[in-house]
């Protein structure tokens, strides 16, 4: 049955005011007209109950975004971003909790993206227990500029199947076509939904909902987060034949184009899917992410930093504290203790070119519990890579030196002993 009067939800006073409140916590750049979330703050009684009286007279219109370029992840290409105004992100978000009551309940167990109490971890887990269930081939499948591609008339079908109120259909039809600001010149929005507004995820989720009923309609077992799905199967016969039909359906049912490029059927070890794999059953960090995440700590431990040793173990725990959150639920127990021994070569490294010159090192060595003249027989090269291995920087700089420094330890996040000593390297 359909849902009439929904407008009204929408500019409910107290909705609108829970909707700027998540504007003000995400924070964000302003939009064209310059409005930052701390000059709304200040006038926040006042525009709130502008765009209340706006939305209720149906004369609210949307802004064209501003565009922003990104950079994509794993790639040297850029992610389109639009950034609204301030007004049109209360707007979007407050359109956004409507619609959750409306629609979620009718999404699938198989659908994991941009859901209240859903996640990347539990997708993962998800398709770790279908592997193990003997389901060790999948059809990969890339959709081409997903949110830039979809249809406006697909999301407006979708909305009116569900809502019989014209007005919200019409709000959501002019914040489709807004358009964007690039360099000062307006571009019309044909088609597409903006990443950036806070009703995007949603109306994704509405979209690609068509597709989960239809691979449950078909018996099969998938897994779906935003555009990214993995559909798995038995054979490798199996996984070509559904990879024809879903194709087929996505672009002539939903208008969707597939990168055929991108998508592939393959043994389920062999594909990368959020950052992880599943090798022999268990989750694993992906390849790919293994090497961005070297690179990171590459540019992070860099000889001729400026930086103090105390200011750049700052940075590192910061970037490994957001990495390991993200992959601590990987199985592969001697992963970290790898990665940990790799990040301590590089700060011994970084250390000894700070520390410039051999004397002070066999000083140091000294106060670490040499005999004096063991040091002074000692002479390390200070610039050069090789010496992260000599015996005397690895007991001087070793995990308890580390720890005083404040280092953080990728191990300690797989609950297991660092090492047998704390004095070992």
């Amino acid at each position: 049955m359909k849902q009439g009067n929904v407008l009204e939800r929408v500019y409910n006073l107290g909705r609108l005011r829970m909707a700027w409140r998540q504007v003000r916590k995400n924070a964000g750049a302003a939009g064209i007209d310059r409005m930052t979330v701390e000059e709304f703050d200040r006038r926040e009684e006042e525009l709130v109950k502008l765009i209340q009286n706006k939305l209720e007279a149906g004369t609210y219109h949307s802004k064209p975004a501003r565009r922003k370029l990104i950079p994509k992840k794993g790639s040297s290409k850029k992610r389109k971003l639009g950034i609204p105004v301030v007004m049109d992100r209360i707007v979007s978000q407050s359109m956004n909790l409507v619609f959750e009551g409306i629609y979620s309940p009718g999404f699938t167990e198989s659908n994991f993206g941009f859901r209240r109490g859903r996640s990347q971890h539990g997708a993962i887990k998800q398709i770790q227990g279908v592997v193990v269930e003997g389901y060790d081939w999948c059809a990969s499948i890339d959709l081409r500029s997903f949110f830039d591609e979809i249809p406006h008339d697909l999301i407006l079908k979708l909305i009116r199947g569900k809502i019989a109120d014209e007005r919200l259909v019409t709000l959501v039809a002019r914040a489709l076509k807004a358009g964007v600001m690039v360099e000062g010149k307006l571009e019309k929005t044909t088609k597409g939904c903006p990443q950036g507004s806070p009703v995007s995820p949603m109306l994704s989720n509405i979209v690609l909902n068509e597709l989960d009923h239809e691979l449950e309609k078909r018996g099969h077992r998938y897994c779906r987060w935003a555009d990214d799905f993995l559909i798995l199967l038995k054979s490798e016969r199996a996984a070509m034949r559904v990879m024809d039909g879903i194709v087929n359906y996505l672009e002539e049912e939903l208008h969707l184009p597939v990168n055929t490029e991108k998508s592939e059927v393959a043994r389920i070890k062999d594909v990368t899917f959020l950052g992880f794999q599943i090798l022999r059953g268990k989750i694993r960090v992906s390849n790919d992410a293994r090497v961005r995440f070297k690179d990171k700590i590459r540019e992070l431990t860099r000889r001729n930093n400026p930086l103090s040793m105390y200011q750049n173990i700052q940075a590192l725990n910061n970037y490994l504290q957001g990495w390991v959150a993200y992959f601590g639920i990987q199985e592969f127990k001697t992963l970290f203790g790898g990665f940990d021994g790799w990040i301590r070569s590089r700060l011994r490294s970084m250390q000894l070119k700070k520390w410039k010159n051999p004397r002070k090192f066999q000083r140091i060595m000294i106060k670490s519990g040499f005999k004096p003249q063991e040091a002074h027989k000692t002479w390390v090269k200070m610039n050069k890579w090789q010496s992260v291995n000599r015996t005397a920087v690895r007991f001087t700089m070793n995990i308890k030196w580390f720890k005083e420094q404040g280092l953080i330890f990728l191990a300690d996040f797989t609950r297991k002993p660092l090492e047998r000593s704390m004095f070992s390297c």
